[in-house]
């Protein structure tokens, strides 16, 4: 790496942190540039505003997510086994996880679980042109298993799947009301498979 894309990268992870601990309102340009350890100079030449910065190490962190998430779910289907598959999507961040130059695995699922809170105007561009395709292929490859199922239905289940799954890996004592630490989150997110698919199941037709 160039010393410009280090630079780079240590703005964006100390993006990834100050945006997940505090959120983007709580956060000021000020706090990324000394988390990072640069010059607030440095981040307006590399990427201008805040929602510019925002919005550009979410598009980052969403090649590595989606690589990790398609060669999971790829190595799964010939499984036929729709808990297999969905287990296999969820803990592809932790498991097929291979550019950490920004941030790691779980730590870009506790970004992509705050931005969940964040302005539709801020994300949901980002989101539909980076994010999108990927979990259409995976919600694709799923719906094979429930024919017939109605769209609204399947809409409903999914959202509640992945809201809980994102509190899984983004868990701890401050996220979660003070409830205790999940201690093994690849056995919790195994356990949330297994559950989402007979879940799904209530819901075939007839």
């Amino acid at each position: 790496m160039s010393k410009s894309d280090i630079t780079k990268a240590r703005i964006m992870h100390a993006a990834v942190c100050e945006f997940t601990a505090l959120s983007f309102r709580g956060v000021t340009l000020r706090d990324i540039a000394r988390a990072a350890g640069v010059t607030m100079g440095a981040i307006s030449y590399h990427f201008g505003s805040k929602a510019d910065l925002y919005r550009d190490t979410l598009a980052y962190v969403s090649i590595p997510y989606n690589a990790a998430c398609r060669a999971a779910l790829h190595e799964a289907l010939p499984s036929n086994d729709p808990v297999r598959i969905v287990d296999a999507w969820l803990a592809a961040p932790l498991t097929h996880w291979r550019d950490a130059s920004v941030a790691t695995g779980e730590e870009v699922l506790c970004f992509l679980n705050k931005m969940g809170y964040e302005s539709p105007e801020l994300t949901r561009e980002v989101y539909d042109s980076h994010f999108a395709f990927a979990m259409q292929e995976w919600t694709e490859t799923l719906g094979r298993f429930f024919p017939g199922m109605r769209r609204d239905d399947w809409l409903w289940c999914f959202t509640c799947l992945r809201g809980m799954y994102f509190n899984i890996l983004a868990h701890d004592e401050f996220t979660l009301w003070a409830l205790p630490r999940i201690r093994d989150k690849r056995e919790a997110i195994a356990r949330l498979a297994s559950d989402a698919v007979a879940l799904l199941r209530t819901y075939m037709p007839g």
